[in-house]
């Protein structure tokens, strides 16, 4: 079952796996499927898109004998191989493990379909196995063909199904995705492999590369947007790219690409009117109307129930996304985009400041600041906790009995010189002091003085959050011991 194949086919350049196998699978006139089994890529009955993203070094090397590559050309296969400065195709991103099924709910992966470039398809169509399905189609921030100066399409012409994809179930929602659709059906690469009822029925078997062109040319400031985009993602480790004027990591530029949109999609019309010239704003208009819509609206067999949990996704369309993607480095080239910035993210509803803190410590220093001055609440309470421990260091020097919540005025005056969330770190010194004095966990402390858990956790999760500002912990330690010294002091004069 491990011997190679009695012939093979070179990798293209560009291409995935998926469209690696079913070129060689239609060369030696076998399913998919067929050949995926003997890859190792089943599981149970399934092909999972995860071998989409990235591969072990067993399953690369099965897939290497068997196909009679290279393991590095196997790598080379992946989205990971070929977009290593992407942050989203990370397998712990925003510091938080995902899986390709996340991946493609968040709307920044497109591991459920693929955009594609039907003059692409004709023009490779002569290969062995026939045409290439160019890896960066998957990509969602990857919308025109640089080679024929179009935007990609994303459905089929006929069936009108997302392509490369096992399609809608009839309320809407995706069907369990494959690596390759229909792996036991034979058909060229470049037809359309959608079942419109599922199961063993017959594929829809459209010609993909005579979908007719949408709209007109892209933009000079649209092919920019996407060059910026493309070259962010290729870029190696240590590589510096600019966002809001000044130098950040891949990781920190695609996380301001993120909030960018979330702000404009979160706030619409308010980026219409802060760039009330720029073209194509029905476009976005369109797409932002189109993901605040009620979850029910969102799904359908014709619209994008898939993508109902975020709402900072990039459209499908290429069209919109195109419109939407030039704004957003339109807005992160331009070294005074700060302000504007701002202007969006202040106005950000409260529903959407949980997926802005996710964002924020993975942003870049310029977008941080932004951040911080549109919502005066920084950091999020997230990833490698900032509190630090507080031991017993004024055990048999300060009296536990004189610490209240609240703390006495005249005792507050560090906490208040550090401009944090007063209300918070007054509590917070408070449960600290008790620490200090009796030693103990925290919830203990919270107990002794009478906080609820509630607002404990509140507390805990606030000043987390403020810690997180470079230099906050350092000096909140400080103005804690001053407090400190100050209740030491009020504990011997009985006040």
């Amino acid at each position: 079952m491990n011997a190679p194949l009695p012939r093979s086919l070179d990798p293209a350049p560009g291409e995935l796996l998926p469209g690696y196998l079913l070129r060689l699978s239609h060369r030696i006139g076998i399913p998919p499927g067929d050949l995926a089994h003997r890859c190792g890529l089943f599981q149970g009955n399934r092909v999972p898109t995860q071998h989409l993203v990235r591969l072990d070094a067993d399953r690369a090397q099965q897939i290497a004998t068997i196909c009679r590559l290279d393991t590095a050309e196997v790598h080379g296969l992946t989205l990971a191989g070929q977009a290593p400065g992407y942050a989203p195709l990370g397998a712990v991103y925003l510091w938080q493990r995902q899986s390709p099924l996340n991946m493609a709910n968040s709307g920044w992966v497109f591991t459920t379909f693929s955009r594609y470039c039907p003059d692409c398809l004709a023009d490779t169509a002569h290969l062995p196995g026939g045409p290439i399905w160019h890896g960066s189609w998957r990509l969602p921030h990857t919308f025109i063909c640089p080679d024929h100066d179009r935007h990609l399409a994303w459905r089929c012409p006929v069936c009108e199904a997302p392509a490369f994809s096992n399609g809608y179930r009839t309320d809407g929602r995706w069907r369990p995705s494959q690596l390759i659709p229909g792996p036991r059906i034979r058909l060229h690469p470049r037809r359309c492999r959608y079942r419109p009822a599922g199961g063993w029925d017959t594929p829809c078997a459209a010609e993909l590369d005579r979908t007719p062109a949408t709209g007109t040319a892209p933009s000079a400031a649209a092919v920019h947007a996407q060059q910026r985009l493309a070259s962010a993602g290729a870029a190696g480790p240590g590589t510096t790219i600019a966002s809001l004027g000044k130098p950040a990591s891949p990781e920190q530029f695609f996380n301001d690409v993120r909030t960018t949109v979330l702000g404009i999609c979160s706030t619409w019309p308010a980026a219409a009117e802060v760039f009330p010239d720029f073209e194509q704003l029905d476009l976005i208009a369109a797409h932002a109307q189109s993901v605040r819509q009620a979850p029910a609206e969102r799904l359908g067999p014709q619209a994008d129930g898939w993508l109902a949990r975020s709402i900072d996704h990039p459209p499908a369309d290429a069209l919109q996304c195109a419109a939407l993607m030039t704004l957003v480095i339109q807005i992160l080239d331009t070294p005074g985009g700060h302000p504007a910035v701002v202007q969006l993210l202040s106005g950000l509803p409260a529903a959407r400041a949980g997926r802005l803190r996710s964002l924020t410590p993975r942003c870049s220093p310029s977008m941080t600041a932004a951040i911080a001055e549109a919502t005066h609440l920084p950091l999020v309470a997230c990833g490698p906790p900032a509190l630090f421990p507080q031991p017993p260091t004024h055990r048999g020097r300060l009296d536990p009995r004189t610490i209240s919540d609240p703390l006495p005025n005249t005792w507050t005056a560090p906490l208040d010189a550090l401009h944090g969330p007063v209300r918070h770190l007054r509590r917070d010194a408070a449960i600290r002091l008790v620490q200090m004095a009796r030693g103990g966990p925290r919830a203990s402390a919270g107990r002794y003085l009478g906080i609820p858990p509630g607002p404990l956790h509140a507390t805990t999760l606030k000043v987390r959050t403020w810690q997180k500002v470079p230099g906050n912990a350092e000096a909140y330690q400080e103005a804690l011991r001053q407090v400190a010294e100050i209740a030491v002091s009020a504990g011997r004069r009985g006040s």
